[in-house]
């Protein structure tokens, strides 16, 4: 089950052992709600995997602190340590990885999959 993250828990939640992921999305954006759907499904897949969110509205102290600027973003923690923090990015020509899973939930699998090993 995906959890609330907040800038009180932050820091106890992403500094579990193994991979933790982390979800910052936005209620106004339409990418957010469609990746956050895949996010939750591949969530209850991956029972042994935290999978935290932060909706980026309640949330402002931090988004402040983490210096989100760009939405969706996942952050993924292995052992308390930030290995991967995807997008931002500026165009759809050098758009990362990120999109290439944002709407299929196999390729999300296969993607927290790899992050595993």
């Amino acid at each position: 089950m995906t959890e609330q993250m907040t800038s009180g828990g932050y820091e106890e939640f992403t500094s579990q052992d193994g991979l933790v992921l982390a979800l910052f999305w936005s209620t106004s954006c339409g990418p957010c709600l469609r990746f956050r759907r895949i996010y939750r499904a591949v969530d209850g897949q991956f029972p042994d995997i935290p999978f935290g969110e932060a909706e980026i509205e309640i949330q402002q102290r931090l988004v402040r602190d983490l210096e989100i600027s760009t939405i969706p973003v996942l952050l993924v923690f292995r052992d308390g340590e930030l290995i991967y923090r995807d997008p931002p990015f500026h165009s759809l020509n050098d758009a990362p990885p990120f999109l290439d899973f944002m709407y299929s939930e196999e390729k999300f699998v296969d993607f927290v999959e790899s992050l595993r090993t």
